[in-house]
């Protein structure tokens, strides 16, 4: 019931690249402060989504590019009261592109011979997040630390006269403030995390194409933009159930309707934010692992998101999804192997354009490797 299992059972759920709401990735765990003793931590996951639609008839083939979420942490106990972890994740990300056919692919106004270009959306976010965990009596202990994180960004909308948006980089700070409970002896703990907001005030350049009667021609202007990433709250769970066999479970809620990405030469164009999101989301996950051998342990998951049934951004066509998991991991001498698999079905959506996306999936691999330096 102890370190594999619990291995196992993080890897099904947390090593594959995840595919979830808004631009989450990571899902910002802190499970490596309940490591015991000293440990270093690295996983690597992968994702393959495959999201495509339609509009105005038109077929928009796969526009989400696949990518890998590196995740590298360090944990020490001080002593027998306080640990101190440090994690590298990349919490948040986005990477759509479309066809150069597809309607908000066309620019209107670019003259002859101008810059063509296709509606696409690429963020990068990358963190270090420092943590202590300090234990009392009786089973509870109080988390808290500070997370450094670096944003930027390049959006492209050619249908609103040319547009184009890109970011400088940008580091800024947030926290994380927790309390949880344990019970060895039958490995049942709950923790609950808030990782709060983090505002970026970006040095931005924005294009756009001079909408006739002036003369077309490309215009560049240098401003700022402010975007911020969500408050959350995690909610992790596990206890055994049987013998050999542990029941663990989480609940994610992050607050979308806090990201807005409004350029003022966008606003002032389209009449409206280049990015928001009108509801927060809940993110729910339930699994069963299973101690096989001393070597070998097991985990399968299941996952759920819910949906907002409310038009989304042409940026992020997708509304919800369920997906289901399998890991294991074995054991020798100082470290654990995990490995994963998962296969996510991704909800239907509705863009704010009248695009069509229906019928949509991702499947996720990981793999993760602890090493204890006791």
């Amino acid at each position: 019931m102890k370190k594999a299992l619990l291995q196992a059972c993080a890897v099904c759920v947390g090593a594959t690249g995840a595919y979830a709401g808004g631009l989450d990735r990571s899902g910002q765990g802190v499970n490596i402060l309940f490591e015991e003793g000293s440990v270093v931590q690295f996983r690597l996951g992968y994702a393959n989504p495959d999201v495509s639609g339609q509009q105005n008839g038109v077929d928009s083939g796969n526009i989400a590019k696949s990518f890998w979420t590196p995740h590298l942490a360090y944990k020490h106990s001080f002593t027998d009261q306080l640990d101190f972890a440090l994690i590298y994740d990349e919490p948040f990300g986005a990477d759509v592109e479309y066809p150069s056919n597809y309607p908000l692919s066309r620019n209107p106004t670019a003259p002859a011979g101008g810059r063509t270009d296709v509606l696409r959306a690429k963020a990068d976010v990358d963190a270090i997040t420092a943590l202590l965990r300090y234990k009392f009596d009786g089973g509870f202990s109080a988390i808290g630390g500070i997370r450094a994180q670096r944003a930027k960004a390049n959006v492209a909308v050619p249908v609103v006269a040319g547009y184009e948006f890109e970011s400088g980089s940008e580091i800024d700070f947030g926290y994380v403030v927790g309390v949880a409970w344990e019970r060895p002896d039958i490995a049942a703990r709950v923790a609950l995390t808030y990782n709060s907001k983090i505002t970026h005030d970006f040095d931005s350049t924005e294009s756009i194409n001079r909408v006739p009667p002036i003369p077309a021609a490309l215009v560049t202007a240098q401003t700022e933009t402010e975007v911020v990433t969500p408050q959350s709250v995690n909610l992790d769970f596990q206890t055994g159930v049987a013998p050999k066999t542990l029941l663990f479970g989480s609940i994610r809620w992050v607050d979308w309707p806090q990201t807005v990405l409004a350029p003022p030469v966008y606003t002032a164009a389209a009449r409206q934010n280049l990015v928001d999101y009108s509801t927060d989301t809940f993110t729910y996950t339930l699994g069963l692992g299973y101690k096989f051998t001393e070597e070998f342990s097991g985990a399968i998951s299941a996952g759920y998101e819910t949906s907002s049934d409310e038009p989304v951004s042409n940026l992020g066509p997708t509304d919800g999804f369920w997906s289901l998991g399998v890991g294991g991991t074995y054991t020798f001498e100082q470290a654990q192997i995990s490995g994963g698999i998962r296969y996510t079905d991704i909800g239907d959506a509705t863009t704010t354009t009248g695009g069509q996306f229906s019928g949509n999936s991702a499947w996720s691999v990981g793999l993760q490797l602890t090493y204890s330096l006791n």
